[in-house]
């Protein structure tokens, strides 16, 4: 029943919808109000239509105010004088503060380091208090910029990952660089010898420079060019081809190779008959072989097996409170790492793929956390360094990444990074360094790589 009178009532407003409006509906007073400026009209109730005839009320009877200009005016002015766009106007753009004379600003000077301190002087038995004594210091003024020492201040922090290009790097080993006077004590200054002594061939080169051969060339250089004997302004003809002569290098090299290398020849003693020389009876054949060689020295050993064959039935004893335990018992060869990184040893671990050579980098990173130090895992490729990165984030939670594109936690106790940028901070005198206890080599073959 709800349906057919909804249909009901639909259908009277359409028939009202499509019947033609009645005289009541005209004579309804309405007005028009055209708004703003864009022809928009609103229908208005009320007001009387024949007072108010075409064309309708508008909100702007006289247009638009004289302060904005038209459409076209301004249009006109863009295409017509394009010297007045905002984009020509420098003043606008061009803006500078005028600088304040301050000539005392140029008095400002560095403190300078002290150079000298005050020293205690103590009874060594009784440890009483004497009194004080100055004392100059060593090594006030040195820096990154000029010493190879450790004992020099830290750079600036910007600086203390990678350091910089500018920077000297550290002595090897951790010692206090020698002075020159200490070079020269132990090997004296007669033995340096500039001129015999030089490295001719850098490392990764076939050949270097021969400084010999080209001293020699320097010499005919300059012989041809002396001043002649003949008048001047006149040229010698046998001079021109002589010079000629003397530029070729190869025919020199090859008399100079033929003088150093003379044929001795051998000298035969005749005999009075074939008989003499033949071996008697009873003699003894004279041997023919070369002397027997001199004993070479022995080669010196770098490294030292390690016996792996035998378990290390005394490893809880030697190390009763290690750095890092794992839930599986360890095999004889990282026990043995593992006795030798106690020691403070550097330890080559040669092993299968899957043999368990991770066990012993752990364990060097977790020594070195116990110490306070930090450890530095170097990988070939940057895959293997983000692989590795992963890994140790699970096991060690100060890790740290360094490779050519990806800087994370640089301040971590373990650093992960490619060789290359390990060799780059060791060049440009990294701070790292300082704190650095164990390197651990990653597919440590690859080093053997010349290209790299």
């Amino acid at each position: 029943g709800q349906s057919n009178m909804a249909a009901a009532e639909l259908e009277t407003l359409e028939a009202q919808k499509t019947d033609p409006p009645t005289a009541e509906l005209l004579d309804f007073p309405f007005s028009l109000l055209e708004v703003g400026c864009a022809g928009k009209v609103h229908v208005c109730p009320g007001g009387d239509a024949a007072k108010h005839p075409l064309p309708p009320l508008t909100t702007l009877p006289h247009g638009l105010p004289p302060v904005l200009q038209e459409l076209q005016a301004q249009l006109r002015g863009y295409l017509q004088q394009p010297e007045d766009l905002p984009i020509q106007d420098f003043l606008q753009a061009q803006r500078f503060w005028p600088l304040e004379r301050d000539p005392e600003s140029l008095y400002h000077t560095d403190i300078c380091p002290v150079q000298t301190t005050l020293q205690v002087e103590r009874n060594p038995t009784t440890g009483e208090l004497l009194g004080y004594k100055e004392v100059y210091l060593q090594d006030t003024g040195i820096s990154a910029k000029n010493s190879l020492s450790l004992r020099r201040p830290p750079g600036p922090p910007t600086e203390a990952t990678r350091g910089s290009s500018t920077n000297y790097p550290f002595w090897p080993g951790g010692m206090d660089e020698p002075d020159l006077e200490a070079v020269f004590g132990e090997q004296g200054a007669g033995d340096l010898d500039f001129e015999n002594d030089l490295l001719s061939c850098p490392p990764g080169f076939e050949h270097g420079v021969d400084f010999k051969k080209l001293k020699k060339k320097e010499e005919q250089i300059a012989k041809m060019a002396a001043p002649s004997q003949h008048a001047p302004g006149v040229l010698n003809l046998a001079d021109i081809l002589a010079g000629d002569d003397g530029m070729d290098w190869s025919e020199e090299e090859e008399e100079q190779e033929e003088k150093e290398v003379t044929e001795q020849p051998t000298t035969l003693h005749r005999a009075d008959s074939l008989d003499n020389m033949l071996p008697k009876e009873g003699e003894a054949v004279a041997d023919s072989s070369p002397p027997p060689r001199s004993q070479e020295p022995p080669e010196e050993q770098w490294a030292v097996n390690v016996d792996i064959s035998s378990p290390v039935s005394d490893f809880y004893r030697r190390v009763p409170n290690p750095a890092y335990q794992w839930p599986f018992e360890l095999d004889v060869f990282q026990k043995q790492a593992i006795l030798h990184l106690e020691n403070h040893d550097s330890v080559f671990v040669a092993a299968h793929t899957s043999a368990g050579k991770t066990v012993v980098a752990e364990y060097a990173i977790a020594l070195s956390q116990k110490h306070v130090t930090r450890t530095v895992y170097t990988s070939p490729i940057k895959a293997l360094s983000n692989q590795k990165f992963r890994d140790f984030k699970q096991t060690f939670d100060d890790v740290g990444l360094l490779t050519g594109d990806v800087q994370i936690k640089p301040e971590a106790s373990c650093l992960i990074m490619t060789t290359e940028i390990l060799r780059s901070m060791l060049y440009n005198g990294s701070d790292v360094i300082r704190d650095l206890e164990w390197v651990i080599f990653d597919e440590v073959d690859s080093i053997n790589d010349a290209e790299r």
